[in-house]
């Protein structure tokens, strides 16, 4: 291998990596949903903006979505929550709850296990890690533990599985009750950093958890499919120029 075709093949690898740079250097972007209607907007089980219409203090409105914006590196993006209440059971949104205010509540829903689902989906070229999220217990009810259970997914397939417990009595025996005086939040947080088209946030409990505020992801940005396509044909004309470098300059030594 002579001189000229390792300059070549340097020549090539700097290429590559400062093309490969460009696509990847884009960082994540730090976005909290905390359901403000400055940057965000829902939309009521029955239709229409949540953030319009007289939605004042003490109005509990049930909610089906939630959307909230960000500007990135590649333009905007948003981040949207769906509530996915089993059995009819209601989540609303509450301008009295929160921290700071305003959050998502959950009905009281009595006796029995009830589960809550909200849904995250990101939207155009990002993708997201999911940081935490605060749970809110709800004051005054005599419960043991609202268990979770967090689901992040790449397309379908699932990417991790978290579970835990918040506002958990001492036991066993669980004669203690776990019914804080006041609205006590809990912030829930992620070991996992993978990047997520999806993510399925569960909590189950007799009464519901009182609130869902301040989600935290770090939106990515994913290189679009013309940039991946720009970014192979650059590399495979680097080595083709590097080859007939080499091939020129090794016909001009042997003629």
């Amino acid at each position: 291998m002579n001189a000229s075709w390792v300059k070549n093949l340097a020549f090539c690898a700097l290429g590559c990596g400062l093309a490969a740079g460009n696509v990847a250097m884009a960082g994540p972007i730090a976005v909290t949903v905390d359901f403000s209607c400055a940057d965000g907007q829902g939309v009521k089980t029955g239709g229409g903006n949540v953030c319009t219409g007289g939605i004042g203090p003490g109005a509990n409105t049930s909610i089906s979505s939630w959307s909230q914006g960000f500007t990135g590196s590649n333009g905007p993006g948003a981040i949207n929550i769906a509530t996915e209440p089993p059995k009819g059971k209601n989540i609303y949104y509450n301008p009295t709850t929160g921290d700071p205010l305003p959050a998502l509540s959950t009905q009281a829903a009595g006796a029995g296990a009830n589960a809550y689902s909200l849904k995250v989906t990101d939207t155009g070229d990002y993708l997201f890690s999911f940081v935490g999220i605060d749970l809110g217990m709800n004051p005054g009810k005599t419960i043991e533990e609202i268990s979770y259970t967090i689901t992040g997914y790449d397309g379908s397939t699932e990417e991790f599985v978290e579970t835990g417990e918040v506002c958990v009595s001492p036991g066993p025996p669980r004669t203690e009750t776990c019914a804080p005086s006041t609205l006590d939040w809990t912030w829930v947080s992620s070991s996992s950093s993978d990047l997520l088209t999806s993510l399925v946030i569960t909590t189950n409990d007799p009464y519901g958890v009182a609130g869902y505020d301040n989600l935290e992801v770090d939106a990515a940005l994913t290189p679009e499919p013309g940039t991946l396509f720009l970014l192979g044909t650059g590399l495979l004309g680097l080595a083709f120029v590097a080859f007939r470098k080499s091939r020129t300059a090794s016909l001009t030594l042997n003629s």
